[in-house]
């Protein structure tokens, strides 16, 4: 059974790399770094991975530049590297390939298209490396050969010698074959596989063929005849090669054409690969590529439900109960209900909002944001004013230090301080304070910390409380307001958007401290168009 890739994951963030980890470790051997220095180091002292997954932005040496160090370096100058970012604009993408990087994902990423395209990339770099090894067994067996008229004894020892060493040093079924006799040689790997015994085996060419399939037959022959009869010293061909129990082997097959003064072929040494199992994983690639796209095209159809056959009747809803609630003659009674209306309303609306998001961000194209220039205090302070009214019997206590002054969406930033507040609201004790610091660093980012005293979070949820669908400890009292679990997943994926971080810690003394960390200037392009008709309706 064929070893799983290894992957050398670098990502800074606890939350990611878990992401990471949950997607890939079902088909791949993983190491994590969270240093890009300290991934080149080991790149230097121990033998390269079979690929590696960067993130973009990290403090320090950045993902992009550690993909520009690698390939410089000449052991790793062709090893693959996938890049995890959140820039969605041309011009990022053109500048990730041009720092070396051979593919790319989208932050949040969907953990079957993540594992496609690792696997893809790991099985092209296996491959790669096995055509340099058959590439330096080629070279042993066909040096010297060249030097025209040797003594024939040393010739015929030295072509033996080195047959036999690359016979033992590859796991193919490695053969000679005299074009001017027809003999053909054959090592131990077609018995071991292969699968036939050593007493069924004929040394001719004929004997080959047979065991081709019938539709690969005249075109694999055709080319192999045309090859020695020219003057080229390379043949390689894909076929199917049947195996000692009868089943097909889909195989690989090249050769080194040795040649005299004359030109004739004299020589012809190959070795043939069975890549059976890289073609299933290869089918299996593009199946969990189908299912990802089936995945997409479900939830696009999801959004267009949402958008049109949800949000226009709530619409209409919301608007009906604002028109109540204006009745001069209303009784308290009608007063009340017509609230009770108005916040369910409300609460329908900020889950369809969520669910839009949700969908957006599990399609890979990173939830829309329209940065601009805004004060982070001033943003902070209406969004607390509104969150007071929703719930006013709890106390939030702010604080504001520092220049607030940076380019982000105002809209989405409103929107991850009410999902961490109402977080904390729900998830702490009625008579216990909140507390939300804004902080402008003199490092160059802002901070916005949302602090409650509940219970602390399980260490198991803690390590899965940015993916969706995933809640806290359910209270009792809580179940006429429980969310769908998607809060905490949307702020991550708006505050990465905005090419900053999230953290949690908890415990049960201190309590527990939602951070985020903004640059001051937003490393993505605006939205595309097709989403500001869906943010203008919202």
């Amino acid at each position: 059974m064929q070893v799983a890739p290894l992957v050398w994951v670098l990502d800074d963030s606890p939350a990611e790399a878990e992401a990471i980890r949950r997607a890939l470790t079902p088909v791949c051997r993983l190491v994590t770094f969270t240093d890009g220095a300290a991934l080149l180091e080991a790149l230097r002292q121990r033998p390269a991975p079979d690929v590696l997954v960067l993130d973009w932005y990290l403090p320090g040496m950045t993902g992009l530049e550690v993909c520009r160090v690698v390939r410089q370096g000449a052991a790793t100058a062709l090893l693959p590297v996938l890049l995890l970012t959140v820039n969605t604009r041309a011009d990022d993408v053109v500048e990730a390939m041009a720092a070396g990087a051979n593919d790319y994902v989208f932050k949040p990423f969907r953990p079957l298209e993540l594992q496609a395209r690792v696997t893809a990339l790991a099985s092209h770099e296996r491959k790669r490396r096995q055509q340099l090894e058959d590439e330096r067994a080629r070279r042993l067996l066909a040096e010297g050969t060249l030097t025209e008229m040797q003594a024939a004894e040393e010739r015929a020892w030295r072509s033996e010698l080195r047959f036999r060493l690359a016979a033992r040093a590859t796991r193919d079924a490695v053969w000679e074959w005299d074009p001017r006799t027809g003999a053909v040689d054959w090592t131990s790997g077609l018995h071991e596989h292969f699968g036939y015994a050593s007493s069924t085996i004929r040394d001719t060419r004929a004997w080959w063929e047979e065991r081709l399939h019938p539709e690969d037959r005249e075109r694999v022959v055709r080319g192999l005849r045309l090859a020695v009869s020219s003057q080229s010293h390379e043949w390689q061909e894909n076929y199917r090669f049947q195996r000692g129990d009868g089943t097909w082997a889909h195989v690989v097959d090249r050769c080194h054409i040795v040649r005299d003064t004359e030109g004739q072929a004299v020589q012809v040494v190959g070795a043939m690969q069975d890549v059976t199992e890289m073609q299933q994983t290869e089918s299996e690639r593009l199946r969990l590529l189908a299912e990802v796209h089936a995945q997409a095209d479900f939830e696009r159809q999801l959004i267009g439900i949402v958008s049109h056959d949800l949000r226009n009747p709530l619409g209409a809803i919301t608007l009906a109960a604002s028109l109540l609630a204006q009745t001069p003659d209303a009784d308290e009674r009608q007063q009340r209900n017509v609230q009770r209306i108005q916040r369910a309303a409300d609460r329908a609306t900020r889950m369809i909002r969520d669910l839009l998001d949700f969908t957006r961000a599990r399609q890979g194209r990173g939830l829309p944001v329209y940065p601009r220039l805004m004060d982070l205090h001033e943003v902070v302070h209406a969004a607390l004013d509104e969150l007071q009214v929703a719930w006013p019997d709890r106390r939030i206590l702010s604080e504001y230090t520092g220049n607030g002054v940076g380019q982000w969406d105002p809209d989405r930033v409103a929107q991850v301080l009410g999902n961490l507040v109402g977080n904390a609201m729900q998830y702490s004790a009625p008579d216990t304070v909140v507390r939300v610091v804004a902080r402008g660093e003199d490092s160059g980012g802002v901070v916005l910390e949302v602090h409650n005293q509940g219970m602390p979070i399980p260490l198991d949820l803690k390590s899965r409380i940015f993916e969706p669908l995933e809640r806290g400890l359910e209270r009792p009292e809580d179940r006429g307001m429980r969310s769908i679990g998607l809060g905490l997943y949307i702020v991550r994926s708006i505050v990465v958007a905005h090419g900053g971080t999230v953290d949690v810690r908890s415990t049960q003394d201190d309590g527990t401290t939602f951070t985020v960390r903004l640059p001051r200037q937003t490393p993505v392009t605006l939205a595309p168009q097709d989403d500001k008709g869906d943010k203008a309706a919202g």
